[in-house]
């Protein structure tokens, strides 16, 4: 849920626009933009973990929804095998291997791999949703996708 915000024109409490970046005043009609918490997604996606194939089918879903020239699917079927979000110099994979799934976090320059990590999926989360805030605050699409993952509308 969002935090409260006053309006600095007139100190009355301001309400989120569908973007959750941006916030008006019901009174006076004032505007303004405020950054999006990674820490607040982070918390608000971990609670998916505990079911890897909700979370990555929700989180596959979502993204190419409102964010498909970033993302890559493999799916068998209705369930996803892997997840490749590309928001350069970031890359983010994740895979099933049997019952389990791998993360990787990958460092990309001018398209060149620098370093790939294998991270726990808590982890890979965590960096993922920290991209994506990043990339949201320069981009309402993004804030969209972090609104449905996170189910902050």
């Amino acid at each position: 849920m969002s935090s409260p915000v006053p309006c600095n024109y007139c100190g009355a409490m301001m309400v989120p626009q569908f973007d959750g970046r941006t916030y008006a005043c019901p009174y006076c009609k004032t505007q303004m933009q405020v950054a999006i918490g990674a820490d607040q997604i982070a918390a608000g996606m971990a609670l998916d973990l505990a079911n890897v194939d909700r979370f990555l089918s929700h989180l596959a879903n979502t993204l190419h929804q409102g964010f498909h020239e970033h993302t890559r699917i493999d799916a068998n079927g209705t369930v996803v095998m892997a997840i490749e979000i590309n928001l350069e110099p970031e890359v983010f994979m994740a895979r099933r291997e049997g019952q389990h799934v791998v993360a990787q976090h990958k460092k990309v320059v001018r398209g060149i791999a620098l370093r790939t990590q294998t991270l726990p999926l808590d982890r890979w989360v965590e960096m993922l949703t920290q991209a994506l805030a990043t990339h949201a605050n320069q981009n309402a699409r993004a804030a969209w996708v972090l609104g449905q993952i996170t189910g902050r509308r």
